[in-house]
């Protein structure tokens, strides 16, 4: 069966692109992939289900940023 393109409005593109902003970035494609993918096996697609699907597959690619502790220079006046 052939794959079918997702038609998002662009409030709901806005959406999947802030979402996808925060990750590093050899995630984001497959980030995007995984959205299409849930978004793509539904009926119909609100704005509301697209947040949702978005943070529940910004979980699996979420790494909180590495806060680098003590050392020269590393303050908040260096």
């Amino acid at each position: 069966m052939p794959i079918r393109p997702l038609r998002l409005t662009d409030d709901q593109l806005d959406i999947v692109f802030r979402m996808a902003a925060p990750l590093p970035d050899v995630d984001r494609s497959a980030f995007l992939e995984d959205v299409a993918r849930e978004l793509g096996g539904l009926r119909e697609i609100g704005d509301g289900i697209v947040a949702r699907t978005c943070a529940q597959v910004q979980r699996k690619y979420w790494r909180p940023p590495e806060i680098g502790w003590g050392g020269a220079g590393s303050g908040k006046y260096r």
